[in-house]
């Protein structure tokens, strides 16, 4: 597992940090959300516990993947005791969106998306109303537990719903970086991992 330790730019390894210097753990969410992708989270998470970690933060680029991976994860990170960001570089769909608003706060970079959260079967077809109702439940109690509009996370996931001036019905909600500033989804806009920390 890759984790990296630092508070200036970030390299492939573990670079060392000063003694008196916040420790931040880097852990990247990138490409398709698998099983695999949840214990290594999770693994990272407990790893940033025990070295006293100040935050982690995940690096998120993915077009999404298995619901069940992204809810493991959603879970691990809300167990977790160190606090977990989340910095959307530069797409966040389907289960990485999930992933982003199960943290305690959402960045993104400028030109970042975060949204697109049906849920699909194999072949990429619709889910049931089911699978449908189930994920725009979890989006809703995500975004409550962390202040958010609940009706734009649940129109990330049901194009049925509007709000006047965010989406109109029948179009799924996917958020630009200042579409996600201007309601409340994004903390602010970060070009890179330096502003970042």
């Amino acid at each position: 597992m890759r984790v990296l330790l630092t508070l200036g730019l970030l390299f492939a390894g573990v670079l060392p940090v000063a003694a008196q210097s916040p420790v931040v753990y880097r852990l990247a969410v990138s490409g398709v959300v698998e099983n695999g992708l949840a214990p290594y989270i999770a693994r990272g998470l407990r790893e940033a516990a025990l070295a006293g970690a100040s935050a982690v933060y995940l690096d998120i680029d993915t077009p999404g993947g298995r619901i069940d991976a992204a809810e493991r994860i959603a879970d691990a990170i809300g167990a977790s005791t160190v606090p977990v960001y989340a910095w959307v570089n530069p797409r966040a769909y389907s289960a990485g969106a999930l992933i982003a608003l199960s943290t305690k706060a959402i960045y993104m970079r400028p030109g970042a998306v975060l949204g697109a959260a049906t849920p699909v079967d194999g072949s990429g077809v619709k889910a049931s109303e089911k699978m449908v109702s189930a994920m725009r439940a979890e989006f809703r109690a995500l975004a409550e537990a962390h202040g958010l509009d609940p009706r734009v996370a649940e129109a990330m996931v049901d194009e049925s719903i509007e709000i006047p001036g965010v989406v109109r019905a029948g179009e799924l909600l996917t958020l630009s970086t200042n579409e996600a500033l201007r309601v409340g989804f994004a903390k602010a806009s970060v070009g890179g991992q330096p502003e970042l920390l």
